[in-house]
């Protein structure tokens, strides 16, 4: 078995029922049996044209389907994350009533929120600072919590704390970010706004101490930043005297306080999420430029003498993703942007800021500071809302009478075993002229033909390949009614080169290389679905962010590209 497979699927097993929907081990259809060989091409192609002998007519009558389905990655436009105070009082409240609700689940030991929060400790705080690995992992890391979020309500997304709004007050310490009307308490335990009397998951009570350490990062020090022209002037160890970034970072830690003030406890704090989505916002500022210089982000990784932040390492709790995927910037151009910088004299129209005329720089109001008067408040982001993967179906051929629905895993091999930014893949020619555009994605054409049964069904999946990634496809077999329907399942990628099938071992609870088929019957529990709807509303997420873990009711799974 091959080892990416055993890396990704044998990390989980639940106990379930036996499937009467089940693949075949032994005993092949003679179809079958007769095409055995080692070679995957050869097998696939006899296999096929058994199936497809001169005495052979499909059923074109009920229903020869031919679908194209794009797979966006959660969503259908980009999330904008703002300042936190240019948020509506509606967006706010409904992003820390999202934290709220992660504390609360307890799906997850001792809860949500602590079990993602203790990701950042140990070992894993070596591997995320004092090198190159500190802006990429980060950067993961908070889009999983803000996936998390968006998984609790669809209309959140993260907000950002510049903390250069507070470096330039008069007194930082009476910054309305710690009052009841945002994240609560400056000193001591907790006791006011959405997170007071929190309990940490180590069962002491969230506390800051603001100010006796540290101070915000300035204006100055994001200039002298961004004024560089490589990351090897702005990442510890390397970097050029005041640019880096690691360090300014650390800083603003030790002002809040408290939790903060441990790289070990410091998540435990939702201070944590915003001030790290600030730290990302002025990296993205700076891959921009790399960009309008002709520079991939990813070439300019800085190789330091530390096995922990090697390129190719695997993120901690993070898999599938390596270090330098983190330096991709797929995301900041597809998923995520932020909001423009507070600047004088609008101050993102918050009143919350307010514009020091003497020095042109926007600065928080103090918390005992009338509200700034604006005109024009900040509104609400309509677009910034959560989407499963877009399923726009062409429907070229048939209709969906007759059918029914098998979940099978496909796994992008070519995504995890390259960098990220290794996102083409030869070959649009099985759709001919038009659809360009998908030369750029990896395609995968799932496939069920009829052994029992007259009938073929096909499938495009289409999803973008720079991303390492596992996703769940529904191939159509006939309705077994009240008897048996078995069918060879194949997934191909776009030049027709058959990808590995592996099928669920029930006793060994594993994935073993198999020919592909597969038998279903309409006794209970029927792991098939009466329509795609239906398919795709019973819990198969598209989340690749996700740890992978084995889901029995799969029985199929695919190795491509």
């Amino acid at each position: 078995m091959k080892p990416t497979l055993q890396l990704l699927l044998l990390v989980l097993w639940h106990s379930v029922l036996l499937s009467v929907c089940d693949v075949i081990t032994d005993q092949y259809p003679a179809l079958v049996s007769e095409c055995r060989d080692r070679n995957s091409q050869k097998q696939y192609k006899c296999i096929l044209s058994n199936l497809d002998k001169a005495d052979w007519s499909r059923d074109d009558a009920d229903g020869l389907k031919l679908r194209l389905r794009q797979d966006f990655y959660w969503h259908p436009t980009k999330r904008i994350r703002r300042e936190c105070r240019a948020l509506t009082r509606e967006e706010f409240k409904e992003m820390v009533d999202a934290i709220n609700a992660l504390k609360k689940d307890k799906s997850m030991s001792p809860n949500v929120y602590d079990y993602v929060a203790d990701y950042h400790t140990n070992e894993a705080v070596n591997s995320v600072h004092f090198g190159s690995n500190f802006f990429g992992w980060h950067k993961m890391y908070i889009l999983k919590f803000e996936e998390l979020l968006r998984k609790v309500n669809p209309n959140v997304t993260l907000c950002y704390w510049d903390s250069r709004l507070d470096h330039h007050m008069k007194d930082p310490k009476k910054s309305m970010m710690f009052t009841s009307e945002f994240f609560g308490d400056a000193r001591g335990p907790i006791q006011t706004g959405p997170f007071a009397r929190w309990k940490t998951i180590r069962n002491k009570p969230l506390f800051r101490d603001l100010g006796r350490e540290g101070n915000p990062i300035s204006y100055k020090d994001i200039k002298t930043v961004l004024s560089k022209k490589h990351h090897v002037q702005i990442t510890n160890p390397t970097s050029d005297p005041n640019s880096q970034v690691e360090m300014m970072h650390n800083m603003v830690h030790a002002f809040v306080g408290g939790q903060m003030n441990d790289f070990n406890t410091s998540s435990q704090d939702p201070f944590f999420w915003i001030h790290h989505a600030f730290i990302d916002a002025v990296w993205t500022v700076f891959c921009r430029q790399l960009r309008h210089r002709n520079i991939d982000p990813q070439d300019d990784y800085v190789i330091v003498d530390n096995k922990m932040h090697r390129p190719e390492r695997y993120m901690d709790h993070l898999f599938p993703m390596k270090n330098i995927d983190g330096y991709s910037d797929y995301f900041a151009n597809n998923i995520y942007s932020y909001g423009d910088f507070a600047k004088c004299p609008t101050c993102l129209n918050s009143p919350y800021l307010k514009c020091d005329y003497a020095s042109n720089k926007c600065v928080g109001i103090e918390l005992h500071e009338p509200r700034r008067r604006v005109e024009t408040p900040p509104e609400r982001i309509k677009t910034n809302h959560l989407s499963t993967p877009q399923n726009d179906f062409t429907v070229l051929a048939g209709d969906d009478k007759n059918w029914v629905y098998i979940p099978v895993k496909i796994i992008v091999r070519n995504a995890l075993e390259k960098s990220i930014k290794k996102n083409v893949i030869g070959g649009c020619e099985y759709l001919g002229a038009g659809y360009d555009n998908l030369c750029s994605k990896s395609v995968a054409i799932v496939q069920s033909n009829g052994i029992t049964y007259h009938g073929t069904y096909r499938n495009y999946i289409v999803n973008d390949a720079s991303i390492p990634q596992w996703v769940y496809a529904y191939v159509g077999v006939k309705d077994p009614g009240t008897g048996s329907s078995q069918a060879f399942i194949s997934v191909t990628d776009k030049n027709h080169q058959p990808c590995d099938a592996f099928c669920l071992d029930l006793k060994a609870k594993k994935y073993r290389s198999c020919p592909g088929v597969i038998s279903v019957t309409n006794k209970k529990p029927r792991l098939y679905y009466n329509t795609l709807k239906e398919a795709e509303e019973n819990g198969y997420p598209f989340n690749p962010l996700e740890a992978d873990t084995l889901d029995p009711r799969i029985k199929m799974a695919f190795l491509c590209y």
